[in-house]
C-alpha cells in the first residue's frame, strides 16, 4: 500500500506540474483499479490544498461551511453525558494503571501529570502504567497492547528493545560500571560520531538540557561575548540560561517562577525565519556569543526557513558569533547528519542527545576545535613541551562518560552507519531514513486528505518521520484531547507533549492501523458533534487570521512532499526556477502584523482568558 502511494505521489506530479497531456492522464486513470483511483484522488487533493483558492471550494462543499473542534467552554448536556460514559468505559479499560495514580501519587513527583490538564476531563487524565515495550509495541499492566507512535519524545528510532543495543548494554554492564577512567568504547564512539556527523571533537555530557547549556558557556567563552539570540517557537531544554520569552515589545522576559529576569535579559528572543530580525543580530552582534537554533522546531514542524538559516549562518561567521543547532530531535533522524546534511548548513557546534543514546541518558556536544579546545585543552602531547591551551571554560559530569551508556551510543552509531550505503558525507549518500520518511509521509498524506474531505480544522505537520497533530482553530481544547484519548482506547499511543514519530519497527500493517484508528476516532466525535458548522463570516476571519499566524495547513504538505520527490531536501529546478524545497517565511506569513493589532490581539486573548477562568472557578 505504501509503495502504491509512493507511484500515485509520481502521477499526481506529473498531473500538476503538467508533465502529462490531458488525453494520457485520462487514459491512466482508467486503467487504475478503484483503490488506485480513491489514493490518487487523495493524493490531489493535499497537493492541491497548498493552494488557498483551490483548497476553499473544497472546504466549502459542505454548504458553504467547514467544522470547528469545540472546546470546553460550548460543552452541552449531551456533551456531558457522552464524556461520563466515556470516563466509565476507560476505567473499564485502564482500571490498574488509574488506582495506581492514587496509590502512589503522596510520593511520586511527576512534572508531565498536570500538563495539558482539562477539568471536564480530569478522571480520563493519567498516564498508563506500562509492563514491557518491544518493537513497535508497547503492552500496559492492565493486559492492553498498543501501537506506540510516542517515540519516547524523539528517542526511539529503532523500536523497543532493539537487539544490538540490549547485547551491547548488557556486554558493557558484565564488565562492571567504572566512572573515573575510560573505557576502550569511549575512543571508537566519539571517532564515529564524529564520522557520521563531519565534526571533529566531540563531547559527551550527561543529558540534552545539559549538551546546550554547556554549549552556550563553550560559545561565550570563545568570543568573550554575553548574549545568545534564540527564536520562539523553540525548546532548549530547562536550563535558565536558554529559556526565555518576549513580549509585544520584544522585551525579553523570564518562562514563569524560579526563573531568574537576570538570566532572560542575557537573551534576545526574535521570529524564526523573518529576515528582518537578520538586522537585529547584526545590529547587537558585538554582544552575541551564539545563535542558538531549533533548525525545525519540534512544536512547528512545518516552518522550515532554510535561506533564513543560511543568511544567519554567513551573519555569524562575519560577526564572530557561534552557530549552534541543537539537533536532540532532528539529529540522526531526518537523515544520518541531521538537519545540517538535510539542509547543507553546517553549525560551528552542534548538540544531540535522545536518538544516540538508544534509550540511556545521553547528551553531546560536538563542533569545530576553535570552540570544542576550550574545554580540555585541544590535542597536545605526552613526551614534548606542548601544552593544553591556557583558556578553558568549566565542565564536569559524573555520568556524561558512564559505560553503559557509551556502549548504546556506539552501538546505535554502529547501526546507522550499516544501513547507510556509500560515503557517509556524501550528498549521494543512501541513508535508510529516507525509506521511514517516505513511510511516514504516506501516513501523513492520507489523514490530511481525510481531514480535507471530512471539512475537519485538522492538519498534520511533519519533517522526516516527525509528525505532529495540529488542530487550526484550537490549541488543546477538550475536543483534541478527547481525540487523543479514544486513539489510546482504540490501541495506538501517542505523547501528550503532541511529537509522534514512526521507527523501523513499524511495518506497513502498523500505519494502516494508525490511520484507521485516527479515522475511527474522528467518526465518532463528529458523531458526538465535538464539531460543529462555522458560520461563513466566522469561517473566513478564521481562515484569515490562520494564515496571517502560520496556522493554515496551506502549503506545507505539497511542499514537503517535494522533498522526498527531489532526493529529501536537495535542490530542485521547476520551470526554470531553483526551489529549496523549503517552506519559506515569506510563504507562510501573508504579512507582517502591526503593533497594534498585536494590542488588540493580545488584550482579546487576555478578556478570553479572564472569562474562561471565571467559568472554569464557578
Amino acid at each position: 500500500m505504501i509503495n502504491m502511494s509512493v507511484e500515485m505521489n509520481e502521477i499526481a506530479d506529473k498531473i500538476l506540474s503538467k508533465n502529462i497531456d490531458k488525453q494520457e492522464a485520462l487514459r491512466n486513470f482508467q486503467k487504475l483499479s478503484e483503490e488506485e483511483k480513491d489514493l490518487l484522488t487523495s493524493q490531489l487533493k493535499v497537493k492541491l490544498s497548498g493552494d488557498d483558492a483551490l483548497k476553499n471550494k473544497l472546504s466549502a462543499k459542505a454548504a458553504g461551511s467547514t467544522l470547528k473542534a469545540i472546546d470546553q467552554r460550548n460543552l452541552t448536556e449531551e456533551h456531558q453525558n457522552y464524556i461520563e460514559q466515556l470516563n466509565q468505559e476507560y476505567e473499564k479499560f485502564v482500571p490498574e494503571s488509574k488506582k495506581n495514580i492514587a496509590k502512589h501519587q503522596h510520593y511520586f513527583v511527576d512534572q508531565r501529570r498536570p500538563f495539558h490538564l482539562i477539568k471536564d476531563l480530569k478522571k480520563l487524565h493519567f498516564q498508563i502504567t506500562y509492563q514491557k515495550a518491544e518493537g513497535a509495541y508497547v503492552y500496559d499492566i492492565d493486559g492492553n497492547k498498543y501501537v506506540d507512535i510516542s517515540g519516547d519524545m524523539g528517542v526511539n528510532l529503532f523500536g523497543h528493545k532493539p537487539e544490538f543495543i540490549i547485547n551491547a548494554v548488557k556486554d558493557s554492564l558484565d564488565q562492571g560500571i567504572p566512572l573515573a577512567g575510560y573505557s576502550e568504547k569511549i575512543f571508537e564512539t566519539s571517532k564515529l560520531f564524529s564520522e557520521i556527523t563531519g565534526h571533529e571533537r566531540v563531547l559527551f555530557t550527561q543529558s540534552g538540557t545539559e549538551a546546550v547549556m554547556f554549549a552556550v558557556r563553550i560559545a561565550r567563552a570563545a568570543t568573550n561575548k554575553k548574549k545568545i539570540v534564540i527564536f520562539e517557537g523553540s525548546y532548549h531544554g530547562l536550563s535558565d540560561a536558554v529559556t526565555a520569552m518576549s513580549d509585544q515589545h520584544g522585551r525579553s522576559l523570564a518562562m514563569g517562577p524560579g526563573m531568574l529576569q537576570e538570566f532572560a535579559e542575557q537573551i534576545i528572543v526574535l521570529e524564526y525565519g523573518n529576515m528582518e530580525h537578520l538586522d537585529i543580530i547584526e545590529a547587537h552582534a558585538d554582544e552575541i556569543a551564539c545563535v542558538l537554533v531549533e533548525p525545525v522546531q519540534s512544536r512547528h514542524p512545518y516552518i522550515q526557513p532554510v535561506e533564513f538559516l543560511k543568511e544567519v549562518r554567513k551573519l555569524t561567521l562575519e560577526k564572530n558569533m557561534a552557530l549552534i543547532f541543537d539537533e536532540m530531535i532532528t539529529g540522526f533522524r531526518i537523515s544520518h547528519r541531521g538537519a545540517q546534511g538535510y539542509f547543507n548548513i553546517k553549525a560551528d557546534i552542534a548538540t544531540y542527545g535522545k536518538i544516540p543514546g538508544g534509550g540511556l541518558p545521553t547528551g553531546v556536544i560536538a563542533g569545530s576545535p576553535k570552540y570544542m579546545d576550550l574545554v580540555d585543552g585541544g590535542t597536545w602531547n605526552l613526551d614534548d613541551d606542548t601544552m593544553p591551551k591556557s583558556k578553558r571554560t568549566g565542565m564536569a559530569g559524573t555520568h556524561s562518560q558512564n559505560p553503559l551508556k557509551i556502549a548504546s551510543v556506539y552501538a546505535t552509531l554502529s547501526e546507522i552507519k550499516k544501513r547507510c550505503k556509500g560515503d557517509l558525507q556524501s550528498d549521494n549518500c543512501q541513508y535508510f531514513q529516507k525509506e521511514l520518511n517516505a513511510k511516514t509521509k504516506y501516513l501523513v498524506e492520507n489523514l490530511n486528505a481525510f481531514f480535507l474531505a471530512k471539512n475537519l480544522p485538522i492538519t498534520i505537520d511533519d519533517f522526516g518521520s516527525l509528525f505532529r497533530f495540529r488542530f487550526i482553530d484550537s490549541y488543546w481544547g477538550i475536543t483534541e484531547a478527547l481525540f487523543f484519548i479514544l486513539l489510546r482506547m482504540k490501541g495506538i499511543e501517542t505523547n501528550i507533549q503532541g511529537n509522534c514519530f514512526l521507527t523501523t519497527a513499524h511495518t506497513d500493517d502498523d500505519i494502516e492501523f494508525v490511520i484507521k484508528g485516527v479515522k475511527e476516532s474522528l467518526e465518532t466525535l463528529i458523531a458526538q458533534n465535538f464539531f460543529c458548522e462555522v458560520e461563513q463570516e466566522e469561517q473566513n476571519n478564521t481562515q484569515s487570521f490562520a494564515t496571517e499566524h502560520h496556522l493554515a495547513p496551506s502549503k506545507n504538505v505539497a511542499t514537503l512532499d517535494n522533498l522526498r520527490q527531489n532526493n529529501f531536501g536537495q535542490s530542485a529546478s521547476v520551470g526554470g526556477q531553483k526551489e529549496s524545497g523549503q517552506l519559506e517565511s515569506s510563504q507562510v506569513s501573508s504579512g507582517q502584523v502591526n503593533n497594534e493589532q498585536i494590542e488588540k490581539l493580545m488584550n482579546l486573548i487576555k478578556a478570553d482568558l479572564q472569562n474562561f477562568q471565571e467559568e472554569q472557578g464557578n
